[in-house]
């Protein structure tokens, strides 16, 4: 197996909570069974935290990066301090599983594989209690979430995308963009996969090329914890719905004014319909 550098870039902002899990899960992720270490970098790019986020990093990453605030610019500033081959996007409350990197490298070792993302699964805090009802709702739009991204290959950044770096360069990086940029990226990694396919044929192979592993991220729930389950749900599909139609992001903000980008704890025990 050829082995790449792979560097994990983790965007933050006043993420101390959830900080040192998750980039204990990047080392974990990195383990064999034999326990040999495949080749990682750690870097954490900050917006501008005023919480201790950046002196854990200090302790925990290889690499700072303090970056301007805004999700698009820390991802960019992120990967141009990165010397890894491939370049692994992770939220801040988004937890890999054991293997993750070995099971990314097994998929580069197609050398047609561009990139791709992994299953998803949600992890709640251990006060909220859900009614059967509400649980049946969680199950039912996880399932969905995982089967549809599965089907069309667009991937929200809580699915920790990941990308060869020359193909990344290549699509000039993240857009300068309010929100919706991890989708716009997969968009145009999906087009930039068909390119060199001549026939329609060829064209429906592009599913060989993003990969999607089938082993699950956890990522916690606290923007549902925040604005309630289907709240979250429904600024979800205006927000992707309206970005999909053509409305700019001084719009979409302008529409979706009470959504934040950079969610904290709500600290509640029963969640608002």
């Amino acid at each position: 197996m050829i082995l790449l550098l792979v560097s994990i870039i983790i965007i933050t902002l006043n993420e101390a909570e959830n900080l040192k899990s998750t980039i204990r899960s990047s080392r974990s992720a990195a383990l064999m069974s034999t326990g040999e270490k495949l080749s990682i970098e750690v870097i954490v790019s900050d917006g501008g935290s005023t919480d201790n986020s950046v002196e854990l990093a200090e302790t925990l990453a290889d690499k700072i990066v303090r970056s301007q605030k805004g999700r698009y610019m820390q991802l960019n500033n992120g990967a141009e301090a990165s010397k890894g081959d491939v370049l692994l996007f992770l939220h801040a409350d988004t937890i890999l599983p054991r293997g993750a990197i070995l099971r990314i490298l097994k998929k580069f070792q197609n050398p047609n594989v561009l990139g791709g993302a992994f299953k998803k699964h949600w992890y709640w805090s251990p006060n909220i209690a859900l009614s059967k009802f509400l649980d049946f709702s969680v199950k039912f739009w996880q399932g969905f979430g995982n089967w549809l991204t599965q089907l069309i290959r667009e991937f929200p950044g809580d699915n920790a995308f990941f990308i060869r770096r020359e193909v990344f360069d290549q699509l000039h990086g993240f857009s300068p963009m309010w929100i919706c940029e991890d989708f716009d990226l997969s968009r145009r990694l999906l087009k930039f996969s068909r390119k060199t396919e001549k026939s329609i044929f060829k064209k429906l192979g592009y599913k060989k090329k993003i990969a999607y592993i089938h082993s699950p991220v956890k990522t916690s729930t606290r923007r549902f914890e925040m604005y309630g389950f289907f709240k979250t749900v429904y600024f979800w599909f205006k927000i992707y719905w309206l970005w999909r139609a053509g409305f700019s992001q001084v719009h979409l903000r302008n529409l979706v004014p009470k959504y934040k980008t950079s969610p904290q704890s709500a600290n509640r025990s029963i969640l608002k319909f």
